[in-house]
């Protein structure tokens, strides 16, 4: 048998390409905020209820875009309403380099947040019904790399024009959103080469559509859908929740409970980016061979482990910890496009369903900084606050328990 990259289709391959790079800068600008949220800060006077506001403006936006986007590229296309979600990120994180004020600071993230929600909804639909069953899991998993590699991108620039400048103050941290608004004339070159998803184009034969009409409310979820949506739901909700409690409170918790510095938790910060890395990579390898319920279980039990050692263990065995952490946090959404997607193998409305599911979920990273930070101060400190990520993995392992094995199935 040929290696599985000669098993690659061109067209599928394309669709990596807009689907992933298009991930990999959302996640760069997505990161972005994090390491210029002192700067803007200091520049426009932000107290830390303020800073938050401006993080949750983010990821409401994100929510919202994610879940809109998916009904439209039901209705426009994989490929169009790819590329339209990267041009409203692009051109909203230029605008952001320009701001006068936090109010055009806000509205110009709520905005570009759109964008960035919708661009992995249309990017892991175009993946999942362009890949084949047998591929399918890799597909998906490449493309979730960009998440890593977007924070890799976005730590390297910060850290060239924080040198160039001495600091990201004074404005120095404008020039990042310049860049980030490169995507949109980047990624014009690939979406023109990429066909559309040939699933979404056999739904638009004309036969299929006097069968199935226009889609009201009534066509957008069915009632066999029901069930492994609420599933997937719930599944990604408490995963999001563990990846955003960790990911936000890293830094701090380093500094103030591990007694390490910003420059030198600087490594280990990173350390959770390669992690990311291998997590993603491991995945690709094993899942079209192993199952997605088995590469499920085994990251839940590495991050259960993981987080335990990172939270609770000594300081010796920090970057192991941490490493094994991002290992699975990540890692284990290296799935979730493949895997909803083949929950939903009949329908004319999977990208809606994709992305209320998927951006939904992205609820409980919404909740999650905001628990763990009130139970930090309530006098368990941030170890009883991170420690609820643990149960959060615990949670979701029992809501796999009920969801299916998907290998194989082909989509429709």
């Amino acid at each position: 048998m040929p290696a599985w990259y000669r098993r690659v289709g061109r067209n599928a391959w394309w669709a990596l390409a807009l689907a992933g790079l298009g991930w990999t800068f959302e996640s760069y600008d997505s990161f972005m905020l994090l390491l210029t949220l002192p700067s803007i800060s200091a520049e426009f006077g932000l107290d830390k209820i303020q800073a938050g506001a401006l993080i949750s403006t983010t990821a409401a936006g994100q929510i919202c875009g994610g879940i809109a986007f998916g009904y439209v590229s039901d209705r426009l296309g994989r490929v169009r309403t790819a590329f339209l979600c990267i041009l409203i990120y692009s051109i909203f994180s230029g605008l952001i380099g320009f701001a006068p004020s936090i109010l055009w600071l806000t509205v110009a993230r709520f905005c570009g947040a759109l964008g960035m929600g919708g661009t992995w909804t249309a990017g892991a639909a175009l993946v999942a019904e362009t890949w084949g069953p047998g591929l399918r899991g890799r597909g998906g998993a490449l493309m979730q790399m960009g998440l890593p590699c977007g924070a890799i991108l976005a730590i390297a620039a910060s850290a060239i024009i924080g040198l160039i400048n001495g600091s990201l103050d004074h404005g120095a941290w404008r020039t990042l959103y310049f860049i980030g608004a490169s995507p949109a004339f980047i990624l014009v070159f690939v979406a023109v080469r990429t066909p559309e998803s040939p699933v979404w184009l056999a739904r638009q034969a004309p036969a299929n559509t006097s069968a199935t009409g226009q889609l009201g409310a009534s066509r957008l979820l069915s009632r066999r859908d029901v069930r492994p949506a609420l599933l997937a739901f719930a599944f990604i909700f408490l995963l999001q929740y563990v990846f955003w409690g960790v990911f936000n409170w890293t830094p701090t918790f380093l500094a103030s409970v591990k007694h390490f510095d910003f420059l030198r938790s600087l490594p280990y910060v990173l350390s959770l980016q390669f992690g990311a890395l291998s997590g993603f990579l491991v995945f690709a390898a094993f899942v079209d061979r192993w199952g997605r319920r088995p590469m499920f279980w085994a990251y839940l039990m590495v991050g259960i482990v993981a987080v335990s050692a990172y939270v609770f263990g000594p300081a010796a065995s920090l970057i192991v910890a941490i490493f094994f952490t991002r290992f699975a946090v990540n890692g284990i959404f290296a799935g979730m496009g493949p895997f909803i997607a083949e929950l939903i193998p009949d329908t004319p409305s999977r990208g809606f369903i994709m992305g209320l599911i998927y951006n939904g979920g992205r609820i409980g990273g919404f909740l999650a900084p905001s628990i763990i930070g009130l139970l930090a101060s309530g006098g368990g400190g941030l170890e009883a606050g991170l420690g609820t990520t643990i149960g959060a993995f615990a949670l979701a392992a029992g809501v796999l328990l009920f969801m299916p094995e998907t290998k194989g199935r082909v989509i429709r």
